[in-house]
């Protein structure tokens, strides 16, 4: 019994000490289009948003992520490797936000830390994007 107890003790302070910080997902339209934005997580349990053309929208942060654009579908699988820091934009204590720019093709870019999307300066990218529907 005492083993049983020291593991789950052990088990939780490394549950505890180990935790991820938190992270905010913005997704920006520059489609032109109103937007059904779909963020599925782990289990594929989807968390559905609207977002009209040049406007923002904080969603659940996605495992796949699926778009529909006037009849269009597009997916997506995100690269598995989080964004570099200098991507990441600190929002509180271990709170970080992550901002991506969907394009009228479908591609979605990383936008930088404070940047307002719409925008047009796309050109710095982090590996794996931008990420193309499939």
């Amino acid at each position: 019994m005492k083993i049983k107890n020291s593991l789950l003790l052990f088990s939780l302070s490394l549950l505890l000490t180990s935790c991820h910080p938190g992270t905010k997902v913005e997704i920006v339209n520059n489609t032109g289009h109103t937007l059904i934005v779909v963020s599925l997580d782990t289990e594929l349990k989807e968390s559905t948003y609207s977002v009209g053309s040049s406007q923002t929208v904080q969603i659940k942060v996605p495992y796949k992520l699926r778009i529909q654009n006037d009849g269009e579908i597009w997916n997506y699988d995100l690269p598995p490797t989080p964004l570099p820091k200098e991507f990441r934009e600190s929002v509180g204590k271990n709170w970080f936000l992550e901002k991506y720019q969907i394009e009228k093709g479908g591609s979605l870019y990383v936008l930088l830390p404070g940047t307002q999307g719409p925008t047009g300066d796309l050109s710095k990218q982090p590996a794996g994007y931008p990420v193309r529907p499939k």
